[in-house]
């Protein structure tokens, strides 16, 4: 898939954001896994606060405009997988629409009108209702503006209700760029999807009702529709999902697995073993282990779309990189590349 760039439509990036090692794309739709960890070393969330996290979730996906492909909410983390539109003109009505999406039948924030007040102002569009307008269009389309929302929103909820006090979060969100491709997006969706397998909470991914997958099986039409999208929108759910089983189980269309074996994964001494010995693995196995191409690898997706991708950055910064697409180590990847040359512990095969 071509990432060309016309002149003015190039990617640009903040120096500040480039500098800290996360680029976020700015002036054109983008697709983006992001994971964000918690301060604690325990697991903190329970079921009622894992449902609290999705709805809060939902919500600011509709203010922002971000459509949200795949997600899995774990104890002391989460992963989802993103899509950040290009920045578009909204009329009031939308604006407002999805305001009460967040604040409609709640008490607003002292820093923000409630949306009886911000309908005023807008129909008057005075310089308060102007710069009101501003400041609402400004956290929309946005990375940065939603998870940031995001883990405020659901960081206020879990205080109270702890009767905590200071950060719940470790860090900034870490986010990587994915290739909107078929291929690229359903390799992430099945790694986040795995997630509650590699933690050993669940043996089949289905089970676990905190996910876009376990959703999905479970007949949720939104989750459905998000890979619907991964797939470009060109099959129903019941007919993509025979290939994206394959990924996921990687033994035909769905697994023969009972709950409480392991479906279909070697065993860790094995796998430990081919890796050290520069052996390459099944895809649908690396995906049950933690790789850092995923959290760490800045972007992916086709060399093509690498190399446009990196060469938009060359321009932008003067940089001189003449590689940007990088084989994928350890595993049977495809055509999938990473423009990070990652390879100290690209695979982490957990301890027995």
């Amino acid at each position: 898939m071509s990432f060309a760039l016309s002149n003015f439509a190039l990617m640009s990036f903040s120096k500040r954001q480039c500098f800290r090692g996360r680029r976020l794309v700015h002036g054109q739709a983008a697709v983006y896994h992001v994971v964000s960890r918690t301060a604690f070393a325990h697991y903190a969330f329970d079921a009622v606060e894992k449902e609290r996290l999705l709805r809060i979730l939902k919500r600011q996906a509709g203010f922002c405009g971000v459509e949200v492909l795949a997600y899995c909410i774990m104890s002391n983390h989460f992963h989802l997988l993103v899509k950040v539109p290009e920045p578009q003109p909204i009329t009031d009505s939308e604006l407002l629409r999805r305001y009460r999406l967040l604040y409609g039948g709640r008490t607003c924030p002292p820093s923000s009108p409630s949306p009886e007040v911000l309908e005023k102002l807008l129909c008057t569009n005075g310089v308060e209702g102007q710069e009101l307008r501003r400041r609402v269009l400004a956290r929309m389309h946005n990375l940065a503006a939603f998870v940031r929302e995001l883990k405020q929103r659901f960081g206020i909820w879990y205080n109270h209700r702890h009767d905590n006090k200071g950060t719940l979060w470790a860090e900034r969100f870490r986010s990587t760029i994915v290739e909107a491709c078929p291929e690229a997006l359903s390799t992430v969706a099945a790694y986040i999807d795995l997630n509650p397998v590699r933690a050993e909470m669940v043996a089949d991914p289905a089970d676990y009702r905190f996910s876009s997958f376990g959703r999905a099986v479970g007949g949720n039409r939104a989750a459905r529709l998000g890979y619907e999208a991964i797939f470009g929108h060109k099959s129903p759910w019941k007919d993509l999902m025979p290939s994206y089983n394959l990924i996921l189980y990687g033994k035909g269309e769905r697994s023969k697995g009972d709950n409480g074996k392991d479906l279909g994964r070697i065993d860790r001494d094995t796998a430990s073993k081919v890796l050290e010995n520069g052996g390459r693995v099944p895809i649908w196995q690396l995906l049950r282990w933690r790789v850092r191409y995923f959290s760490e690898g800045t972007a992916l997706g086709s060399k093509e779309f690498l190399d446009d991708l990196g060469q938009s950055w060359n321009e932008q910064y003067g940089g001189n990189r003449k590689r940007h697409a990088h084989r994928m180590q350890s595993g049977e990847w495809g055509d999938l590349r990473s423009y990070r040359d990652l390879r100290v512990a690209v695979v982490s095969v957990p301890p027995g």
